[in-house]
């Protein structure tokens, strides 16, 4: 594993303009990647297809309706639940947070799911560990990219709505592999084939508002049988808000079941998904549903860790990288690893430098 470059701005390199980058994808390792880049000197823009930024740190907001008709907000994270760290660099990020109180301590019941790990959840949603990370750099989101283009000088990024304008010294792709592999065949087949290879697991998420149930309370369950593998009180989690009498549910299907129910309808994930949860939080009795929908994710996680490859693909003489969990493991921490590697390796080539003419770096505030 490469050593993380350090979270401030450096010095000015003068007479020169900073390189231009862009950073396809804002999940943990396209922050990772794109924050150290900025500090060590480049210009950042980040693009995603999603309206935020976050990738599978995520967290949806909406209202429901109560029993007096009143709307209530609620929140679901349903992605990643939370994270853990054991490197020094992510570390430093997630100290970072405790100090400044954006990042909390979680202690789910039973006290014994998941230990020895630290459970660490970002205070305000899933998501603010990636904005934190991104902090003013330029963030392009709610269209995909659908094309990468070499032209002289560099390169040129391709979305729905047309060429972008500027024009980019490197490229990152911070991507699922599938999708990397579209934008990759036309500049690296060798790459192309590899990411098409990587297995990805989906996942149907259920989100969720009931009444109460009967029984003692927990705030992480992994069922031994069923569709269900994790089950989430999410409003027990740090910083989310409680609804008395209530109880806000993220139920996660376990890979296997996702695969076979893969292509199903919403309506009837829903239902399964419901019927499995009301026979863990209440066997043999009734939940009154308040709110419910269901989101696939189609690339959950890596289905295998890799063992012994690079935390990051980098072509100097083009100017591409790629980085994401599907190159260290399917772990928060290990995206944000992947993201630093690929930096650092970016940030020690010797690239060609535009004449300062105008214009400086932005930098990350952390």
């Amino acid at each position: 594993m490469l050593n993380h470059l350090p979270l401030h701005p450096p010095r000015s390199t003068a007479g020169t303009l900073p390189v231009q980058v862009a950073v396809v994808g804002a999940g943990v390792a396209g922050a990772a990647c794109a924050h150290t880049l900025a500090a060590s000197g480049a210009n950042v823009t980040v693009f995603d297809k999603s309206r935020g930024v976050g990738g599978r740190l995520s967290t949806r907001r909406t209202v429901w309706m109560d029993a007096s008709g009143q709307e209530r907000p609620v929140q679901f994270d349903h992605g990643a639940s939370d994270f853990s760290a054991h490197s020094l660099a992510f570390r430093a990020v997630v100290q970072r947070g405790l100090d400044e109180g954006w990042i909390g301590r979680w202690s789910p019941t039973p006290s014994a799911v998941d230990a020895p790990f630290e459970h660490l959840v970002p205070m305000t949603g899933m998501p603010e560990l990636c904005r934190a990370l991104l902090g003013t750099q330029d963030v392009v989101t709610g269209e995909p990219v659908t094309g990468l283009h070499r032209v002289p000088g560099g390169w040129q990024i391709e979305r729905d709505s047309g060429l972008w304008p500027q024009r980019f010294d490197q490229v990152v792709l911070a991507l699922p592999p599938a999708q990397a592999a579209a934008l990759l065949r036309p500049h690296a087949d060798g790459w192309a084939d590899a990411a098409a290879r990587v297995p990805m697991e989906a996942c149907w998420t259920l989100m969720a508002v009931t009444d109460t149930p009967p029984g003692p309370a927990f705030d992480v369950l992994h069922p031994c049988r069923g569709p269900l593998a994790r089950i989430v009180r999410n409003d027990r989690k740090p910083g989310r808000q409680e609804i008395p009498g209530h109880a806000v549910w993220v139920a996660q299907a376990s890979a296997a079941w996702s695969a076979h129910h893969r292509d199903d309808s919403p309506a009837a994930v829903s239902e399964a998904l419901r019927d499995a949860l009301r026979a863990v939080i209440n066997p043999g009795g009734a939940v009154r549903w308040c709110h419910s929908t269901v989101h696939r994710w189609l690339y959950a996680r890596p289905a295998h860790t890799p063992l012994g490859g690079p935390g990051c693909w980098w072509d100097a003489a083009k100017g591409l990288g790629v980085c994401g969990d599907f190159l260290l493991g399917p772990q928060v921490e290990a995206a944000f690893l992947s993201g630093l590697d690929l930096a650092q390796a970016m940030s020690s080539t010797p690239s060609p430098r535009r004449s300062a003419g105008s214009g400086a770096a932005r930098f990350a505030r952390m």
